[in-house]
């Protein structure tokens, strides 16, 4: 190796350890009606490395924007999710939803979003009516004949953000799973985002969101040692790039 080439990696090691000091403790959450930027749509849910924001669009000029939180069990998901669900209901540009998939599935789950006022589904029923509702205002909002474009929500025809929790729990489930699939398809014009969470980065062999959500944002929690660290990836062409959540709020 020359002198050039051991600078150069003695630089990037240096910098990986710097980044590394950085998440090592993650910061305070803002006050959260200071977390949504309705300029661009997107809510921060943490910062990068370098100390700027980590955002998560949630809607563009084209519509509501999908994502998929990918996350093994104790690595941040509840805490990522409060996060976001204390930013929404701040404002009336968004209505959050949020079907508790461990909950549907098995009776008991982690109703935290609901402390923010969030329309939580934990039984099956619950969750039908909840996914049913959803797609019928779907089809009422794309049966308009002003395409509002480009897309803004409104007090009066606000964001929907519907969260799927546990998503392996209850994507068997072949009705939820029709009905989440074509909200997936069908929502983003309409002003309806799919927020899919999950434990790994696929969400399950042949399941059609797999597809669906190849240009979704994704975020990808990594370490259960060092709660909400990952990476986050605004779009498919976007680089990932390493960020760590906001600390939890105290209760």
């Amino acid at each position: 190796m020359t002198s050039t080439h051991a600078t150069q990696r003695y630089a990037d090691l240096t910098l990986q350890h710097e980044e590394a000091a950085l998440l090592a403790t993650p910061a305070p959450r803002p006050p959260a009606d200071q977390l949504i930027d309705t300029a661009s749509g997107t809510v921060a849910i943490g910062r990068h490395t370098d100390g700027t924001p980590a955002l998560l669009p949630l809607w563009n000029r084209y519509g509501a924007a999908h994502s998929l939180i990918a996350a093994p069990t104790g690595s941040g998901t509840s805490t990522l999710l409060d996060h976001v669900a204390a930013a929404e209901a701040t404002t009336p540009l968004i209505e959050s939803r949020l079907i508790d998939g461990r909950a549907v599935a098995h009776g008991f789950g982690t109703a935290g979003p609901a402390d923010h006022g969030v329309r939580t589904a934990t039984e099956r029923g619950q969750a039908l009516e909840m996914l049913g509702d959803v797609f019928d205002t779907i089809g009422r909002r794309r049966s308009s004949t002003d395409p509002e474009l480009p897309y803004a929500p409104t007090p009066q025809r606000p964001l929907i953000t519907l969260t799927l929790t546990d998503w392996p729990e209850i994507a068997a489930d072949e009705e939820i799973a029709r009905l989440a699939h074509a909200i997936c398809v069908m929502g983003r014009s309409a002003g309806v985002g799919l927020r899919v969470a999950t434990w790994s980065v696929r969400l399950i062999d042949g399941a059609a969101l797999n597809h669906r959500l190849t240009r979704a944002t994704r975020i990808h929690l990594t370490v259960r040692s060092a709660p909400g660290q990952g990476t986050l990836a605004p779009h498919a062409a976007a680089p990932a790039r390493a960020f760590r959540t906001w600390a939890p709020a105290a209760r």
